[in-house]
């Protein structure tokens, strides 16, 4: 890979602009194929949720019916409740035909489980067991779906719980045409080719909601008729184990089937207030396709554009090259004259390494040429470079092992030491103290013996400072003070000392 990087420089370098171009869309090509390989993946993906979200909608829709039932209920049983009554058949006989709004019949229970209804509801609720439900009422209880003898429909009764007499616990139950419910499941998404069923996970049995066939609606079958029939061997193990987790009383799950050339999606959803029966919704492939299709010749057609724009961008850029490499130069990383970095960069590298560093160990030091301005004035300022040039490079071997070095201001030197080790960097300054005065201004002999010495500061993260900002400030009143005390020595930021020199 490192050779492959050398050699696209050298190309980009010698203007071999054609090369990089074919290697780029060769890349492009295979990054489209890729993309386009994995819509398609997606897009089995896609009918399932688009079908789960359709699922949650109609589940959530149910589920605002039937509270609405349950709550009318609850209204209702308070409302008698409040009303204190001792005899529950005169009280049955004064609303037995009433018309009530939605519900197709009612009727009381009490507290010996005795049931004030009419002959057909007396038949069904031995039939069905539906004292049993009353007695599950908390405050609320519902029947599961069953055929109404009255209406030939599907029916839910709903228990609320009330008082009469002294205190005696009884029964409000409200008959509910299960229609209303179905009716809820009602979508304008994808309407003639969207099924929608009530399921019991434990019978299997399931109600159809709405579907292709108008007349089916209220239908009453088998999900093994319904849905398992002619799946395809390949799908019949994913199938059971969405039906397997239905039953577990698991999250809404999805599951991608085939029967014969279509594929369908098909999601499930609980029905809070019902308890063992789901929303089942399924919807075939064919139905979600055209979307994701779109969506596919939308995806294609960006990265087309992009390509193009991106080809034009880079033969801009090819023309602006020269400039850029100039541009890129002036933001070098290093000091022309010394070879040590710039202070910007130096900066930079401190500020991150704060930044990305939870508990900071580090130490700076501000290093200062004494008079130097003396040199440049006594020796000219080639004799001054000659000076940084040294100066510099015996920082490097003395501290390069250890630290961030920047030539920071004319003749500042600032090195950053992370991990610092104070006794180490001491012994580093005095060799420092010591062998600057081996460089000399000028390098022929003339009977002038000018050495060149140095004044050193520092200070410590996190005993003195915990940013960057501020340790540069103490290692800076340090070096002031090396200063203030006569130069060619190094001394580490003392708080109360700096006090006491103000």
């Amino acid at each position: 890979m490192n050779k492959t990087i050398t050699e696209t420089g050298e190309l980009n370098r010698s203007g071999s602009f054609i090369r990089m171009m074919i290697v780029y869309f060769v890349i492009c090509l295979i990054g489209l194929a890729v993309m386009i390989t994995s819509i398609n993946v997606l897009m089995k993906e896609h009918d399932k949720k688009l079908t789960g979200k359709i699922c949650d909608l109609v589940a959530e829709k149910m589920n605002n019916s039937i509270k609405y039932m349950t709550t009318s209920a609850q209204n209702m049983s308070a409302m008698l409740t409040a009303q204190k009554h001792r005899d529950l058949q005169a009280l049955y006989d004064e609303f037995a035909d009433l018309e009530g709004d939605g519900y197709v019949s009612m009727g009381l229970i009490d507290d010996s489980g005795k049931v004030y209804a009419s002959d057909q509801q007396l038949a069904e609720f031995e039939k069905w067991h539906l004292i049993d439900t009353a007695h599950q009422a908390a405050p609320v209880s519902i029947s599961s779906p069953y055929r109404s003898g009255l209406t030939g429909e599907p029916v839910i009764t709903l228990f609320a719980d009330m008082k009469y007499g002294a205190g005696k616990k009884g029964w409000l139950f409200l008959t509910y045409p299960l229609k209303e419910i179905q009716n809820m499941a009602s979508t304008e998404t994808l309407a003639d080719e969207t099924e929608i069923w009530l399921m019991d996970t434990e019978s299997n049995n399931v109600i159809q909601c709405s579907g292709g066939d108008e007349h089916g609606s209220g239908s009453w079958a088998n999900a093994m008729l319904i849905f398992e029939r002619n799946i395809d061997k390949r799908d019949v193990g994913k199938y059971s184990e969405w039906m397997q987790s239905m039953k577990n009383g698991e999250r809404s799950a999805g599951v991608v089937y085939r029967i014969g050339s279509i594929r369908y999606s098909q999601v499930y959803a609980d029905i809070n207030f019902m308890h063992g029966w789901n929303v089942v919704v399924r919807i075939p492939s064919s139905a979600m396709s055209s979307t994701m299709e779109k969506f596919r010749g939308v995806v294609i057609l960006y990265i087309l554009t992009l390509l193009f724009s991106t080809t034009v961008l880079f033969v801009l850029t090819h023309r602006r090259d020269a400039a850029d490499r100039e541009i890129l130069k002036n933001l070098s990383i290093h000091d022309p004259l010394t070879d040590v970095m710039n202070r910007r960069a130096l900066d930079v590298a401190a500020h991150n390494y704060f930044q990305n560093t939870l508990k900071p160990d580090c130490a700076v030091l501000f290093i200062d040429v004494d008079y130097f301005k003396l040199v440049n004035d006594r020796y000219g300022h080639d004799a001054g470079d000659k000076v940084l040039v040294e100066f510099a490079a015996l920082l490097k071997e003395l501290f390069g092992d250890i630290g961030l070095i920047s030539r920071y201001g004319g003749d500042e030197f600032l090195v950053f030491i992370k991990n610092a080790d104070k006794l180490k960097i001491e012994s580093k300054v005095s060799d420092l103290k010591r062998r600057v005065h081996d460089i000399k201004p000028i390098t022929r002999k003339e009977g002038d013996d000018y050495s060149i010495s140095c004044s050193c500061g520092g200070a410590l993260c996190p005993h003195d400072a915990r940013d960057f900002v501020k340790l540069k400030a103490c290692a800076d009143r340090a070096l002031y003070r090396v200063k203030n005390l006569g130069r060619d020595d190094y001394g580490w930021y003392d708080g109360k000392k700096s006090s006491e020199e103000k």
